[in-house]
């Protein structure tokens, strides 16, 4: 009876979808000892911080630390005034990251938006099935003889930084960039075997070494929140040089079109869509061609947590790279614990996408694409500080899910 009767005004501040989830609600209900009124505005500094204890289907369970701070000032500044993230993170697979990524939408006077991003990130194993659409995959070739057959190991350390000023009553808003970074590659981790990037190589030294480089762009954003967008749109187009000229030892140029758009269909349902297409001229290094451009943080793809979930990670590379994301997002509860407002949100999604070994084709871009579907579910604290869940499946696959922080876009 005192379980039921500490539920009760928990309840009242509970919005469910009809048939919602029992287990969830009765979860909910022996934690609501400790509810309390959510906050409508947030102020002040909130910090919000897990043991990073995960799994994803590429690179195997994580461990380590992964910290959220946001200063929101005694208004309530909206998203925030600035957002500090640093990141110890561990993966069975090899992966050894240490990060600091900040971001400070409202710290500089003028409306000036400032982000960085400082870190090493290195990878014992990383992805590498070779270059094109038709890469062909076969898992025979993973023997205990040649246990990284199509992985490679890379280490990342580098800095960037970006600046946005906004014009245009300030939906619209310049960026220009910089950043410098030195890549490592070892053709066969741990000296096991051989791999792929090794017999491509043929014996030629592996494409390693400084990738410095200057961006400028120009960002569209109607966005009502920038996290767990409920409507809007995020539009941009970025262009990046990397030249021998500023110290490093690439010549290339990155061009990324990104078109994101969110649409209310009920007061909880939302469909979110990406198109993105990006072309790397001639010159980039092979562990260039993954990286997907954006005026937020840097991904990866094609294939994974970030780009087409349910597709091995990084399964396809090339010069010309297009993305297309769809997403129905529902967000079926809100409440409060421990005096924070939390809320969940229930996703199905369909991700497609497809590469250009040497550029893109535009009477291409719908055919031949790699898809990827499933669902998720992300618990947010605030509207900021959100942990997901995706599962996904694809042709080469079963059931790979991915555990993290955020949304894909």
């Amino acid at each position: 009876m005192r379980l039921l009767r500490s539920c009760a005004p928990v309840l009242g501040r509970i919005t469910l979808v009809p048939g919602g989830s029992i287990p969830v609600l009765a979860a909910l209900c022996a934690l609501s000892a400790f509810a309390l009124p959510a906050q409508q505005t947030r102020t002040g500094l909130e910090v919000g911080g897990v043991p990073a204890l995960n799994f994803d289907a590429d690179e195997g369970f994580g461990y380590g630390v992964v910290m959220e701070l946001y200063h929101y000032g005694a208004a309530g500044r909206a998203p925030y005034v600035w957002t500090l993230q640093p990141t110890v993170f561990l993966t069975t697979e090899g992966r050894r990251d240490v990060t600091v990524f900040f971001d400070s939408p409202h710290l500089l006077p003028g409306g000036w938006r400032l982000d960085g991003f400082v870190g090493s990130e290195e990878q014992i194993a990383t992805p590498y099935y070779g270059r094109g659409n038709a890469a062909p995959y076969q898992p025979s070739l993973e023997t205990d003889a040649d246990p990284y057959y199509y992985r490679f190991g890379r280490v990342r350390r580098g800095v960037a930084m970006n600046v946005q000023r906004p014009v245009f009553a300030g939906k619209l808003r310049i960026l220009a960039g910089a950043g410098a970074g030195h890549v490592t590659v070892t053709p066969i981790p741990e000296g096991k075997g051989t791999t792929f990037l090794a017999g491509e190589l043929r014996g030629a030294p592996a494409p390693e070494g400084w990738t410095n480089f200057i961006r400028a762009g120009v960002v569209w954003d109607t966005r009502d929140r920038e996290t767990g967008t409920r409507k809007g749109t995020w539009s941009e187009l970025l262009v990046q040089r990397a030249d021998t000229r500023l110290g490093g030892d690439y010549a290339f140029t990155r061009t990324t079109f990104a078109d994101r758009r969110y649409v209310p269909l009920t007061s909880g349902l939302v469909f979110a869509n990406r198109l993105l297409v990006q072309h790397v001229t001639d010159g980039a290094p092979l562990h260039d061609l993954h990286r997907i451009q954006t005026s937020y943080k840097q991904q990866e793809g094609l294939g994974g947590a970030k780009s087409v979930r349910g597709v091995l990670r990084n399964r396809f590379v090339g010069e010309g790279m297009f993305l297309w994301n769809a997403e129905l997002r529902f967000r079926f509860a809100e409440f409060s614990l421990v005096g924070q407002p939390f809320h969940a949100v229930l996703s199905a999604f369909v991700d497609q996408g497809r590469v250009w070994e040497d550029g893109i084709r535009m009477d291409e871009l719908l055919s031949g694409l790699h898809q990827g579907v499933g669902g998720g579910l992300r618990l947010g604290m605030g509207e900021n500080f959100v942990v997901s869940l995706d599962v996904g499946t694809s042709e080469e696959t079963g059931l790979p899910f991915y555990i993290g922080l955020g949304y894909l876009f």
